[in-house]
């Protein structure tokens, strides 16, 4: 329960560092979706593996939660 609750945390963290480091204005301006990784490549670099880092999470938590629902599947059909 630690784990999954940590990578939670985890998650959020990440995709709120993916909010704050690759900034979309509204209304969305192609030029500076484009321009904006070359002006600031830093915070583009830092978004990215913020966001994989939040991907990669992510499939973590959810091959433990369908680990931890077979697992409880498996064992009410072997009650029966």
């Amino acid at each position: 329960m630690l784990k999954i609750t940590l990578r939670l945390i985890l998650i959020f963290l990440c995709g709120y560092l993916v909010i704050e480091w690759f900034p979309i204005t509204y209304p969305i301006d192609l030029s500076e979706i484009l321009v904006g990784p070359i002006i600031y490549p830093l915070e583009f670099f830092a978004a990215t593996l913020a966001f994989f880092f939040c991907i990669f999470f992510s499939l973590q938590l959810f091959q433990e939660i369908h680990r931890l629902t077979m697992k409880i599947v498996k064992k009410k059909h072997s009650k029966r």
